[in-house]
């Protein structure tokens, strides 16, 4: 019996990985519906990472350039994120990494002059701060931020 619940969370998770990069603890997550041994979950997930369903490599940086690129998101929240879900920290440094200096100043920058424009006070050191608030929530370096604020509301 335990073969055959191996092999349909085999087939189920090996057509969801071929759509969709998932991290092993994802997987784990995901194999809690079907009645399989610990040891089992753990050969089923070596298996997928053998067969290059799950690489969490490739996972890393998919999650990072979405992340950024979508949902205008900074390193440090990307970074929380991925260790959340169970990826190694090397591969999270090599795939922020790929995150070009120069766009990603931008992104803040953009983001800066957008939440400038939503904010209605004369105080300006109150309007500094919930800038800075605003992208510190995001997940973007403190002191970068308040770099970009200062020079955009000189």
């Amino acid at each position: 019996m335990s073969a055959e619940y191996f092999n349909k969370a085999y087939t189920y998770f090996s057509n969801r990985c071929s759509k969709k990069e998932l991290s092993a603890r994802e997987v784990m997550i995901g194999l809690q519906k079907y009645q399989l041994k610990l040891s089992e979950k753990h050969k089923l997930i070596n298996k997928l990472k053998k067969e290059k369903y799950i690489d969490h490599d490739r996972y890393a940086k998919a999650f990072t350039n979405d992340r950024f690129n979508f949902y205008k998101w900074g390193k440090l929240k990307i970074k929380q994120q991925l260790l959340i879900k169970g990826i190694e920290e090397p591969l999270i440094d090599n795939a922020l990494s790929l995150i070009e200096d120069d766009a990603y100043q931008a992104l803040i920058k953009e983001l800066a002059l957008k939440k400038k424009a939503q904010i209605s006070t004369d105080d300006h050191f109150r309007a500094k701060q919930k800038i800075c608030n605003a992208l510190n929530t995001k997940g973007f370096e403190g002191e970068l931020v308040y770099e970009i604020v200062e020079k955009i509301m000189d």
